[in-house]
C-alpha cells in the first residue's frame, strides 16, 4: 500500500518532486500546500492546493507524510524554515532517492532529501536532512553533507570532505 504524501510548493521543484514520487517511490501524492498568502489556485498537477497553515487539519500527520519542495532561495533558508515548521506540525518528512542513483552508504541519508538519478554516493558518506542532490553528482567516501544544503548537477565531492549547513554548490563544481 502506498503512503500518502503532501508536498509543500507549487513551482518547478514541486512539479518535479510530484513526478518523481509518483513514478519512482512508494508514495502517493495527495495534495500540495503553500503559505496562505501564496494560495492563488485551487489545484496543481491535478491535485488540491491548500494553505500550509491548515494542512494538518485536512491531511493529518498520523496518516500523511510531508515533503518540502523548494529550491535554494536565500541560501536554502526558506526550505529550512518550512522543513522545521512541518516537523513542528508533527509530520514525518519523506525523502526521494532515485532508483537510478548508486547509493552505497548503508542508507545514511536524512529526511526531506531529494536525490536525483545518476548520483553516486560512496561508502561511509553521510547525507544530512533537507539536502538536494541534483542529477549526476559524485559524493566521495567518508564525506559529510550537512543539513539544508543544495548541490546542483555534476558536482564532484572528493573523499573525506565536509560540506557545511545551508550551502549551495553550483553546476560542475569540484
Amino acid at each position: 500500500m502506498r503512503k500518502n504524501l503532501v508536498i509543500f510548493g507549487c513551482g518547478d521543484i514541486a512539479q518535479i518532486a510530484h513526478y518523481n514520487f509518483s513514478t519512482d517511490s512508494d508514495y502517493k501524492v495527495v495534495a500540495f500546500a503553500v503559505d496562505k498568502s501564496y494560495l492563488n489556485a485551487g489545484e496543481f498537477c491535478g491535485l488540491p492546493v491548500i494553505a500550509f497553515e491548515d494542512v494538518q487539519n485536512k491531511y493529518p500527520p498520523a496518516s500523511h507524510d510531508f515533503f518540502v519542495a523548494l529550491s535554494y532561495s536565500k541560501i536554502n533558508a526558506i526550505r529550512k524554515e518550512k522543513y522545521l515548521v512541518a516537523k513542528e506540525k508533527g509530520y514525518k518528512l519523506a525523502s526521494y532517492i532515485s532508483s537510478y542513483a548508486t547509493v552505497k552508504n548503508n542508507g545514511k541519508i536524512g529526511e526531506n532529501c531529494l536525490i536525483f538519478e545518476d548520483n553516486t554516493i560512496q561508502p561511509f558518506a553521510k547525507i544530512g536532512n533537507n539536502v538536494t542532490l541534483w542529477s549526476g553528482n559524485h559524493i566521495g567516501h567518508h564525506s559529510v553533507i550537512k543539513d539544508h544544503t543544495f548541490i546542483a548537477s555534476h558536482v564532484v565531492v572528493s573523499g573525506r570532505v565536509e560540506i557545511g549547513e545551508q550551502c549551495f554548490i553550483g553546476v560542475n563544481a569540484t
